[in-house]
């Protein structure tokens, strides 16, 4: 009799079949960012002008990937980014309107818009497990009028390391991300040309009037 032929042998070799694919195919190994925003930033007053914090597609989807050895390293930073900018803008402007896309909510005006870009994100790991792995996140700022004129701009960048086997990826992460987030907000609220706008277009409190009204 065939062996070929036999039940047994046929599921005996799918499944060694299937084991093969799964251990071709290697892992996914994902390093997420604190689920909770950050919010150590230095005290200072907020600049009294409202914006627009326009949030994008490209921002959430923003990652990093690497293949390494059959497996894939991934860190899904855009969503992490996202939210951190909406308290980041709170923290520094006296008001801040949420935007998606570059469009403005119905019934809403703002005197500028902020929108952050991931310029880079980078990992490297070291030879062995006592080398040094970095990870490295840089994000372009821009605010713009409502005209799309630029205001200001800048490229921050936040870094932080440990050991490629003995730390948590987690953590260097975690700390690479805060570095970049303080780095921003010092840079936004310490910006002359922003000051300078602000004095020009201050936000209308509840009590104050538009000419005419």
């Amino acid at each position: 009799m065939n062996s070929t032929n036999n039940p047994n042998y046929r599921r005996g070799f799918v499944l060694i079949s299937a084991l093969i694919s799964l251990s071709l195919a290697g892992c996914t190994h994902t390093i997420r960012p604190p689920k909770e925003a950050f919010t150590a930033y230095a005290g200072g007053e907020k600049i009294h002008l409202k914006v627009g914090l326009n949030i994008t597609d490209a921002l959430l989807q923003a990652k990093h990937e690497r293949h390494y050895m059959g497996d894939t390293w991934v860190i899904p930073i855009g969503p992490s980014l996202a939210m951190n900018a909406k308290v980041l803008a709170r923290h520094t402007f006296d008001e801040v309107v949420d935007m998606r896309n570059g469009q403005v909510p119905p019934n809403e005006t703002v005197a500028a818009i902020l929108t952050p870009t991931v310029a880079s994100l980078n990992r490297t790991v070291g030879a062995t497990s006592f080398g040094q792995s970095i990870i490295d996140i840089k994000v372009e700022w821009v605010l713009k009028d409502s005209k799309g004129n630029d205001i200001w701009g800048d490229t921050i960048d936040g870094q932080s390391s440990g050991s490629t086997g003995w730390t948590n990826p987690k953590k260097v992460l975690k700390k690479a991300l805060e570095d970049l987030l303080a780095k921003s907000q010092q840079a936004i609220s310490s910006a002359p040309s922003i000051r300078r706008f602000a004095q020009k277009h201050p936000p209308l409190s509840p009590t104050t009037t538009s000419p005419g009204s």
